[in-house]
């Protein structure tokens, strides 16, 4: 594809984590969906080049024929064809609660594509019928590809099939990618192209030894207490490793965002201050520990390990392993996004609890650009110019 580029659409886009590690390996991301206005704000101050969509998918047309007086005006046909593009690919994580065990019990085994809680599968599903891009991937939780002795694997991998794709999903460790997080999510990648699939997932993975740890990620942002923090932040320390020069490529002088802390009340960071790395909660002397249904409640980050998997909930250390690892306090949402392997030019505009699920919920971008980078090598060998 020499001076062609390829060209990509984000669906259910989130802050763009996805977005970038496509757009780093090579991707143009032509559009984008997000229903969420707070989010879909994030995701275009990141991505002012991509046409942010922030509306229901369901009202989002694939082909102009599909324009009604009940959907968006501008489908996704269009925007391409304004830009003398093609639907390359089409990528992204479409949630889906139709097969916890509980939802089991009670649709008593009722297709995936039918479960109304589900209907966010089948507008992806629709879109990729539609517009039939060359590649597709979905990203999900793990237990997607093994619950109920594999039903929805095979139910999901069918019906792209009948759409002529060969489609193979594998569940990728994030931190055998560089990321400094034990981040397991599913992917389903499909073609179109006549090659397997399976060739299109990343295979050269990290071992224990060479992990990108929490500290190799936080050690040089600055050091902060309980309410401490000032908008924008300056390096007061040179980048100690390579992962930290990534992260701190094309930021500007003016310096950078979101790092900083939760204001926690005293009794919170005595707590805090009586746990070592590697502990949480459980650690404690019996009196003192208060009632959490997480395992890992209070949980003070390793330093020499990489991070577990961070939740949406970042100022809150009853919630699992998100204390920093030096510091008595909650990590800023900075060092969230440093751990999900964003850059600190990304900047994420909201509140702390939109701000939380903009970087919880988001692919790392480090993971996303391995999938592309083998996506990009496929679509340059068989896409002649």
């Amino acid at each position: 594809m020499e001076n062609k580029t390829i060209n990509a659409l984000d669906l259910f886009s989130g802050a763009g984590g996805f977005s970038l590690g496509m757009e780093i390996a090579g991707i143009n991301v032509v559009a984008a969906v997000e229903y969420d206005e707070k989010i879909a704000k994030t995701y275009k101050f990141n991505h002012p080049h991509t046409v942010m969509i922030n509306d229901d998918i369901r009202k989002v047309p694939a082909l102009d024929k599909d324009i009604s007086e009940e959907t968006n005006p501008l489908s996704i046909e269009s925007i391409f064809q304004n830009q003398d593009k093609n639907v390359d690919i089409i990528f992204g994580g479409p949630p889906c609660q139709g097969f916890s065990m509980a939802g089991y019990r009670i649709r008593n085994q009722k297709p995936f594509f039918e479960d109304e809680r589900n209907l966010l599968y089948l507008e992806y599903l629709r879109m990729v019928e539609k517009l039939l891009p060359k590649v597709f991937v979905i990203e999900n939780v793990p237990g997607i590809l093994n619950f109920d002795s594999g039903r929805i694997y095979n139910e999901i991998t069918e019906r792209f099939e009948k759409l002529g794709y060969d489609v193979h999903a594998e569940v990728l460790s994030a931190e055998q990618f560089g990321v400094p997080q034990k981040r397991k999510r599913a992917f389903f990648i499909g073609n179109r192209l006549g090659k397997k699939s399976k060739e299109l997932f990343p295979k050269n993975k990290l071992t224990a030894e060479q992990y990108t740890t929490v500290w190799d990620a936080l050690s040089d942002l600055p050091s902060l207490e309980s309410g401490q923090g000032v908008e924008p932040n300056l390096y007061t320390l040179e980048p100690q490793n390579e992962y930290q020069q990534i992260m701190r490529a094309n930021i500007t002088t003016e310096g950078f965002y979101n790092h900083i802390s939760a204001v926690h009340k005293p009794v919170t960071i005595e707590i805090l201050k009586m746990i070592k790395p590697g502990q949480t909660m459980k650690d404690l002397p019996e009196h003192m520990r208060t009632k959490s249904v997480h395992s890992g409640a209070y949980g003070r980050m390793n330093p020499d390990e990489p991070a577990y998997t961070i939740t949406t909930r970042l100022n809150t250390p009853s919630v699992g392993r998100i204390t920093h690892p030096v510091d008595n306090r909650t990590i800023t949402p900075r060092e969230a996004a440093r751990i999900q392997s964003f850059p600190d030019h990304y900047r994420f505009l909201g509140d702390i609890t939109t701000i939380g699920m903009q970087i919880g919920n988001s692919v790392p971008p480090l993971l996303a650009k391995k999938i592309g980078e083998n996506i990009v090598s496929l679509l340059n060998s068989t896409i002649q110019t």
